[in-house]
């Protein structure tokens, strides 16, 4: 038995794959039994954990593998360039979709869980994390009991749960949205590094900034909601690592006064981070930006609650679409107006149903490639509570970003990718990124616009709020 793919699915089983990933920091002793008999308990209760993606023609299904392929924790002791070997390993094709990682540290341990995005989205990716670690404190204590009918079926896929829309409609949509995307030349990313990399090994493992210890950096260095560190300024990527993550991070402290200070002026604070971004990759763009360029700002939007009958975030499937705005950037824009402009075009986009007019206009949509040119790319998860800690054990840090299989350096230009999240209090912003299209001196300047740009705010917070 096996599961034909949907169109919005097979999107994911390209030559580029997308790992859903998801790092979180843990202090004190874990026990790796109980980790991983808590992990093969989630496996077992989802059937898409347990299967592969087989093609058949021209079709792409989900098939279940053998028990001997099922996928198992492994474990291994922390080192200085494991996490950065785990953001350059895809899955295998043909594999499991999911891999879960232990790295076993000195009072301090790393959990990395991976997951295809074929079968998952951001929400229900944190859900399965959240599940594991509930599931690790159950075993723990005897409590945990497996649903009944666990992994009995396959999700069924977003496209059949959408409301119907006439190919009168659909065609007016792909119209409107033609002209939006052709209306003003679009202003990417240009590419900055060399496509060869070097040779060798990364020179740090605890990806590009240091950022997984709280609060300082591998060299001692760098506090988090600073803009001073040791960071690589040469443009090349160091030793070799092709894929990176590049992190902005506010303290507490800073979390809570941008917080203050987005709701004294009326904009939430993805608006401003969506501002802070919009006018980096502006700047990033260089002098030949002019008047009468734009930037197209891709904003993916969950549709669980807006599909018949409604998915609980538990579920894993790719349920996600995106809206597509393009954004006039002007030089010395206010941010402020800016980010209230791209909510309210979002809040309104989604409130049309342009998200799930994407999922079922792709047929003309991929016709045309040039109407899903961005310049920016923001998932935006939210503000979440973090995984719950069994006894015994403290969950510091969270990480969750989309790290792709292969970046297209020859096409010379490329998206910025960034996740926002607020996890423990604190707001981080992920940048995932190829060495071999953006260099690690782009990406800092990248980080030190939007930093400083946030810090702005921050200083402008109302005294309550500080």
């Amino acid at each position: 038995m096996r599961r034909k793919l949907s169109l919005s699915e097979i999107l994911y089983v390209g030559e580029i794959r997308t790992l859903a990933t998801t790092v979180c920091t843990v202090r004190g002793e874990v026990d790796e039994e109980l980790l991983a008999a808590a992990f093969a308990a989630k496996v077992a209760e989802h059937r898409s954990l347990r299967s592969r993606v087989v093609r058949d023609g021209d079709e792409v299904f989900l098939d279940l593998l053998d028990e001997e392929e099922l996928p198992r924790l492994a474990v291994h002791p922390a080192g200085p360039t494991d996490l950065t070997d785990q953001l350059n390993r895809p899955l295998p094709a043909g594999g499991p979709l999911v891999r879960a990682t232990l790295f076993r540290g000195d009072g301090e341990s790393t959990f990395v869980l991976g997951i295809d995005h074929v079968i998952c989205d951001g929400h229900s990716a944190t859900v399965l994390c959240n599940e594991i670690w509930s599931a690790y404190a159950g075993i723990q204590d005897g409590t945990y009991e497996a649903p009944r009918s666990a992994g009995e079926s396959w999700p069924v896929a977003v496209d059949d749960l959408l409301a119907p829309c006439s190919d009168e409609d659909l065609a007016a949509y792909v119209k409107d949205r033609t002209e939006r995307t052709s209306e003003h030349p679009l202003a990417v990313l240009p590419f900055t590094a060399d496509a060869s990399p070097q040779d060798g090994q990364p020179q740090d493992g605890q990806f590009r900034d240091g950022q997984f210890r709280d609060g300082q950096s591998q060299d001692g260095q760098l506090q988090d909601g600073q803009l001073q560190d040791r960071r690589p300024q040469d443009g090349r990527p160091q030793g070799g690592a092709l894929m990176d993550v590049r992190r902005v991070r506010l303290t507490r402290e800073q979390t809570d006064a941008l917080v203050g200070f987005a709701k004294s002026v009326g904009v939430s604070v993805h608006g401003l981070v969506g501002a802070a971004l919009l006018t980096a990759v502006r700047d990033g763009y260089g002098p030949g930006y002019g008047t009468d360029h734009r930037l197209s700002f891709v904003s993916p939007v969950d549709l669980r609650a807006r599909l018949t009958p409604a998915l609980g975030r538990d579920v894993l499937i790719p349920a996600a679409s995106w809206y597509l705005d393009v954004v006039d950037v002007p030089a010395g824009v206010d941010p402020i107006e800016l980010g209230r402009r791209i909510t309210g075009r979002l809040r309104d986009g989604i409130e049309r149903g342009e998200p799930a007019r994407e999922l079922q206009a792709l047929p003309l949509l991929l016709a045309n490639p040039a109407v899903l040119t961005a310049s920016l790319v923001m998932p935006n998860v939210g503000s979440v509570a973090g995984p719950p800690a069994p006894p015994g054990l403290e969950i510091t840090d969270m990480r969750k970003f989309a790290i792709s299989s292969k970046w297209v350096p020859e096409a010379g230009a490329g998206a910025l990718v960034a996740s926002p999240m607020t996890v423990y209090g604190r707001l981080s912003i992920e940048m995932p990124y190829s060495a071999r299209c953006f260099t690690p001196a782009r990406m800092n300047e990248i980080h030190d616009h939007v930093l400083a740009t946030l810090l702005s705010f921050v200083e402008r917070a109302p005294v309550s709020a500080v």
